[in-house]
């Protein structure tokens, strides 16, 4: 798949050219709605091939991990500016805590599970909830926690959350989504051998703390 990707991607971004075009020409008529269709079935398909790619590239050692000295701080201003819409279509109160603290790490990969884990936190949280996002010192380490009001999960689910392709049953009720995220979450956790801890109630809410 990996070695393939080229040739997948590069007939599927014509298409998603081709279609941005169609939605110019079609305003106003009667097939705008069918033009913004087909948008949204590329851009799926377009998420699941991501997903997948990422997956393919970690699994077979492709990503390399390239740690360096950071602020937290930028990783957390960019999931506000990436979420911030997101959470107020569905008026959602996310809230970004300010943090001086100095990290270690990967800066792509640990931007992509933190992007992970917020989109989740805000996808699987009702309308008018909250998700917070801040950072703690916890002796020599660094712990980054998403929490939510979300629909949560008991502790028989843990395992099912990280299978590749699993969903639950409410939150696939709630929300589109692939069941891959949290799998590329927890792959990328192992590669930057870092920890990651979280604790849910069934609607109450989760929290996924990254150390």
């Amino acid at each position: 798949l990996a070695a393939a990707s080229h040739d997948l991607l590069q007939p599927l971004n014509a298409a998603r050219l081709y279609t941005s075009t169609l939605i110019e020409r079609a305003k106003s008529t009667t097939f705008a709605e069918l033009a913004n269709s087909i948008e949204a079935s590329l851009t799926a398909v377009e998420d699941i091939m991501s997903a997948l790619l990422d997956i393919s590239r970690i699994d077979s050692g492709a990503f390399k991990p390239s740690p360096a000295p950071m602020q937290a701080q930028d990783i957390l201003k960019k999931t506000e500016v990436e979420f911030g819409p997101m959470a107020r279509e569905r008026s959602i109160d996310l809230r970004i805590v300010k943090t001086d603290a100095a990290v270690v790490s990967d800066r792509q990969m640990l931007g992509r599970i933190v992007q992970n884990l917020v989109s989740n936190a805000i996808k699987y949280t009702p309308i008018g909830g909250k998700v917070l996002v801040g950072v703690r010192r916890r002796g020599n380490r660094i712990r980054l926690d998403v929490i939510d009001t979300g629909i949560g999960f008991n502790r028989d689910q843990h395992k099912l959350l990280f299978a590749e392709f699993s969903r639950l049953e409410r939150g696939a009720r709630m929300a589109q989504g692939l069941g891959l995220g949290l799998s590329i979450v927890q792959r990328l956790v192992t590669a930057l051998d870092l920890t990651l801890e979280l604790e849910s109630n069934e609607g109450r809410g989760s929290r996924f703390s990254l150390y």
